[in-house]
């Protein structure tokens, strides 16, 4: 079964991708939550949330990746939307 995808465009022009699946828990997502969460603005990954398979949680700002403690799915779309407002995304 695939993720479930939905993409949303932002009033200045970016979007964001989100695909978030439930899986029976491996040694990289022992929460049992698969995801991909993007904000791409002017044809460029500016941020990313993710944990595909053979690496754990992490997240990428531009061109850095740094590792994520995933707590609960709720916090995960926070700290998605939080980093966006950062670099000044209209979320």
């Amino acid at each position: 079964m695939s993720p479930k995808f939905e993409r949303q465009y932002l009033t200045d022009g970016s979007f964001v991708e989100r695909a978030v699946d439930a899986i029976k828990p491996d040694k990289w997502r022992n929460h049992g939550v698969r995801y991909r969460l993007a904000w791409v603005q002017s044809g460029k990954c500016r941020v990313l949330f993710d944990n595909h398979h053979g690496k754990i949680d992490h997240f990428h700002i531009d061109e850095n990746e740094m590792p994520y403690q995933f707590v609960s799915l709720d916090q995960l779309l926070e700290d998605f939307y939080s980093e966006i407002r950062q670099l000044g995304g209209a979320v």
